[in-house]
């Protein structure tokens, strides 16, 4: 079995002239406190960016982490990113993770990276009991060939044809992060100064 992968998601609206990924948060850009929660045993990591003309934006990054940068078009649904993950990956299962959350910890990419290895789909749900499948892991050979055989169903629907699908509901995520900072996702630059304030309680 190969090592799985890891896509990181910068494929969303910026804001204030910074790509939502690199607008700075306690003096870093935020989609690197999503790399620095992969696991070192994951090699092959992607950032996906909407377009060529933003590859270059992310390289300086992408190289400081040993990742490489990938344009995936516009993010025009959870499915469609799910699909270009599966495809764009190399590795036998792919965790895949938002470049807006940055306070997502390396313990639960790393429960990520582990289960994959058992189930098919490791899907965490959020405190609104919402599945999160934007911060889970996909084998890739059983999601491709689902995606393939059903072209136009939605996400939901695939995932209900998958067979050992796991389900994390967000209680048991506690063990991970007790106040389930982690679904945080920064959306505005008002959300800057929460998360700086829950990265501070952390040192």
């Amino acid at each position: 079995m190969s090592e799985p992968s890891a896509v990181v998601l910068a494929n969303m609206r910026g804001f204030r002239g910074y790509e939502r990924g690199l607008y700075p948060i306690a003096g870093k850009p935020m989609i690197e406190y999503v790399l620095d929660s992969i696991p070192d045993e994951v090699t092959d990591v992607l950032i996906a960016v909407e377009g060529r003309e933003k590859v270059e934006r992310f390289s300086q990054l992408a190289e400081k982490h040993f990742a490489r940068v990938v344009v995936s078009g516009p993010a025009e649904s959870v499915r469609s990113q799910i699909e270009f993950a599966v495809e764009a990956a190399e590795g036998d299962s792919v965790v895949v993770l938002p470049c807006d959350a940055p306070l997502i910890t390396r313990e639960f990419t790393n429960f990520l990276v582990e289960a994959s290895r058992r189930f098919t789909a490791v899907l965490p749900r959020n405190p609104a009991r919402q599945v999160t499948y934007l911060m889970a892991s996909y084998n890739r050979k059983t999601f491709s060939e689902l995606f393939e055989s059903n072209p136009d169903a939605s996400m939901e629907e695939v995932v209900r044809k998958a067979r050992r699908v796991l389900y994390l509901s967000s209680n048991s995520l506690r063990i991970f992060d007790e106040k389930l900072s982690m679904f945080f996702r920064v959306s505005s630059p008002s959300h800057v100064k929460r998360v700086e304030r829950v990265l501070r309680n952390r040192l």
